[in-house]
């Protein structure tokens, strides 16, 4: 959201009306140059004070919620000594690129919440800044709005209210501004895309020949109209029509990425690598390890038994320091036989292998602590059976770290 006069959400433009140095940004409203007392007395300084944005239709709703976050020396009275009532305790939280909370503070209105957000942000502005106008008459949190400034960094429609109310926003700093790449959109990369989408990386490039078929509306996250299959369209070509809604960035090629087209890669920082032929996979990675790009490359080998399905789900990192260790372990034959290529049905491993690879990427870049623990088998490769799907696989991805080259 925009912290423009013409932004369309009449609270934030009444504080801006007002003169409060209000803005909307990472799913925060965010209020700069609030006056306080400093601790010891006698000095007046501007703080800054941070509620979550409660949104809706990219429009601000009555808050659920009363907790506040404060940049700045813990706030007292005119004779310094800090207001025990609103100091919640210290909790450090990103609440703006680059800038952490130091306190929380809390002030519920008796019997509700507050009735909006500008009720939200001025209680709390008039409880801080009223001790220092004893001070200092003249101290005022209604500077007048600087120049508008329309947020366009953001690559998402609307506020990532979630990250926000997470307290992530720190860790998602750690990903941001990534061009990521998706090689292969069928029913991993499709999940993929969708975990993806919601990440603020600054662009999401799509690689897929194939159309979109009717079998792809059973291996693919949401749910598609029947007119989406009747006409026929590129999977990458849908996907982006679909994702676009959320991430502004999300780029369609609708190719097959094989040995001659691999260079259309080089500009990427990382690349999910989602094929289900094997033998297209060395010409990728190769080029991939030889730019310096590290990549994930997952794949899943099943077969019907009298008990049911059974196979394996695989998730490889790969990075330039380890792919030569990990080039001769990644199967590079196809399966044409196989019952992954008759369009079994197999979202929920489709949705299974996507998630262990966005976390092996989420991982790589600290987004997630690395554990060390010891286990039987490959870190980078979960054994499914009929009855410890769940164990195999939550043991590997939380086994080692991103840069081994063992498995």
């Amino acid at each position: 959201m925009s912290r423009s006069p013409t932004s369309p959400d009449p609270q934030l433009r009444r504080l801006l009306d007002e003169g409060y140095d209000a803005t909307l940004v990472g799913g925060m409203l965010v209020v700069r140059h609030v006056p306080y007392v400093a601790p010891g007395g006698g000095d007046v300084r501007l703080g800054t004070l941070a509620v979550i944005a409660y949104i809706s239709g990219n429009v601000l709703v009555r808050p659920h919620g009363h907790m506040a976050w404060w940049v700045g020396q813990p706030p007292c009275d005119a004779d310094g000594h800090p207001l025990k009532h609103l100091i919640a305790g210290a909790e450090s939280r990103q609440i703006m690129p680059g800038v952490q909370a130091d306190l929380q503070l809390c002030n519920k209105p008796k019997g509700r919440e507050f009735h909006d957000h500008h009720e939200y942000v001025t209680t709390y502005v008039a409880i801080i800044s009223a001790h220092a106008q004893r001070l200092d008459p003249l101290a005022t949190a209604r500077v007048g709005a600087p120049a508008s400034q329309v947020c366009t960094s953001s690559p998402f429609r609307y506020a990532d209210t979630a990250t926000a109310r997470a307290g992530t926003g720190a860790a998602a700093e750690r990903i941001a501004g990534q061009t990521v790449g998706i090689v292969g959109l069928g029913g991993t990369g499709s999940y993929v895309l969708d975990l993806v989408a919601k990440c603020p990386v600054y662009a999401i490039h799509l690689f897929d020949a194939d159309r979109f078929e009717q079998h792809n509306a059973f291996r693919c996250p949401g749910a598609f109209a029947i007119e989406n299959l009747r006409a026929p369209i590129a999977k990458v070509e849908l996907l982006t029509q679909v994702y676009s809604r959320l991430h502004r960035r999300v780029v369609p090629h609708s190719m097959r990425i094989d040995a001659t087209t691999v260079p259309m890669l080089d500009l990427l920082d990382f690349v999910f690598v989602c094929v289900d032929d094997g033998a297209a996979r060395p010409p990728i990675l190769e080029h991939l390890a030889s730019r310096g790009i590290p990549y994930v490359d997952v794949g899943m080998g099943l077969s019907m038994s009298d008990d049911g399905v059974v196979g394996a789900v695989r998730t490889t990192l790969g990075t330039p320091a380890t792919h030569d260790a990990l080039s001769s372990r990644i199967p590079s034959t196809g399966d044409p036989a196989g019952l992954y290529a008759s369009n079994v049905q197999i979202a929920e491993l489709n949705a299974l292998n996507a998630a262990l690879a966005v976390l092996a990427w989420k991982r790589m870049f600290g987004f997630y602590a690395t554990l060390q623990l010891r286990v039987r088998s490959s870190p980078w490769t979960m054994i499914l059976a009929p009855i410890a799907v769940a164990v195999e696989c939550i043991s590997g991805i939380a086994s080692s770290s991103a840069s081994k080259a063992s498995r």
